[in-house]
């Protein structure tokens, strides 16, 4: 250190430039690559709507040993994404179906616990030169079952798995009125069946249970659309605290050990000045 010092007694000033020149090159090119990406970010408003539930029939009824409660409603078709189920009282192990009437959507027991559950739903593979979505742990279909132990459930599907249809996502466009179309394209969809229904089945004779359910179903739009790009200035400010980071990591330990040598050294010439003129008295 010392003698890279005496060599060059500018030499923190040029690590310094050095340092600030790359940091802005870096940032340059950062931004360069970035301000037209070609990559437009889209995100989207949910509504959500509580589901007017009809009863079906004599409902409860008891036949062949089984209580059964059936009940209908209506959902919004378009951009449809998700429909909830919630049900509370109901006979202990009674059985719970969700049926969407000439239409399919997905689900797994597991998929509200969104903390506990492991659940991977589905995958996108590669078909004859199409991307299909296949089953992994959800099932699809136009019937979903659950089993209810202690008379309690809540029950979670959507439309579809692929999560471009739900809270956004990213497409690749020349400018923002191709982008805009191809989102539209993406995103803007109609489920096929806007009729629905709910049954709870039990064995035995259970008329005198009212079983508490709920529905909500999810209807998502787009409401913005803009260009991806990064803030030069934040990447700026980044690669600073980074680079003086860095300083104190590595060279305040190394100046410290050079100012003590300093001082050192200094203490030595003192001593020996001392003792030369010593030597001059006697």
């Amino acid at each position: 250190m010392r003698a890279a010092m005496r060599q060059n007694p500018n030499m923190i000033r040029t690590m310094l430039l050095l340092s600030f020149t790359l940091i802005f090159l870096l940032v340059y090119a950062v931004y360069g690559a970035t301000s037209d990406s070609g990559y437009y970010l889209y995100s989207t408003e949910k509504n959500n709507t509580d589901a007017d539930l009809n009863s079906v029939g004599n409902s409860p009824s008891f036949q062949n040993g089984k209580t059964v409660w059936i009940w209908e409603f209506e959902t919004n078709i378009t951009n449809l994404t998700w429909v909830n189920v919630s049900v509370s009282g109901a006979y202990p192990n009674s059985v719970l179906k969700v049926v969407n009437v000439d239409g399919s959507f997905w689900s797994h027991p597991e998929l509200g616990d969104a903390f506990d559950s492991n659940v991977n739903c589905a995958d996108r593979v590669n078909m004859d030169g199409v991307n299909v979505w296949v089953t992994v742990d959800c099932q699809v279909g136009s019937t979903h079952t659950m089993s209810m132990a202690d008379g309690n459930a809540t029950f979670v599907s959507f439309t579809h798995p692929n999560p471009a249809f739900r809270d956004g996502g990213t497409v690749r466009a020349e400018n923002y009125d191709d982008a805009l179309s191809v989102v539209n394209s993406t995103f803007n969809r109609t489920h096929k069946s806007e009729l629905w229904q709910i049954s709870i089945e039990a064995d035995g004779n259970h008329t005198d249970i009212i079983p508490i359910m709920s529905v909500n179903y999810v209807n998502e739009e787009i409401n913005h659309v803009e260009l991806f790009e990064i803030d030069a200035v934040t990447e700026m400010l980044w690669s600073m605290s980074a680079l003086i980071g860095c300083f104190m990591i590595l060279l305040v330990p190394a100046f410290l050990i050079y100012f003590i040598s300093q001082q050192s050294n200094k203490k030595e010439r003192k001593e020996v000045e001392i003792a030369l003129e010593q030597d001059e008295i006697n």
